[in-house]
């Protein structure tokens, strides 16, 4: 299995930091943050953005609403339909 370029980068990025570690060029707690920065320049940062969340949550409820009053709206129209067709069939 062949890494990507990008993958490969990364994998430099770590194997830098520790041989620098190794050289003691850095501290150990250096190189853990160095490690961190790396892995969410890689992988995305593990942060939370609420106020897209909540706007994520608002478009889907409104989305959710305007769905319900559709079927509403065909549920009637399908009540009104059958009275029409019983009573036509009455006469």
């Amino acid at each position: 299995m062949t890494a990507t370029p990008q993958q490969q980068t990364y994998q430099d990025r770590i194997a830098k930091i520790q041989e620098a570690l190794t050289n003691g060029q850095i501290d150990q707690e250096t190189a853990d943050q160095l490690k961190k920065q790396a892995a969410e320049a890689e992988f995305g940062s593990k942060s939370f953005d609420i106020n897209e969340f909540e706007s994520l949550l608002g478009r889907l409820e409104g989305s959710k609403m305007r769905q319900q009053r559709q079927k509403s709206v065909e549920g009637r129209r399908d009540i009104m339909s059958q009275g029409l067709a019983s009573m036509m069939s009455n006469f």
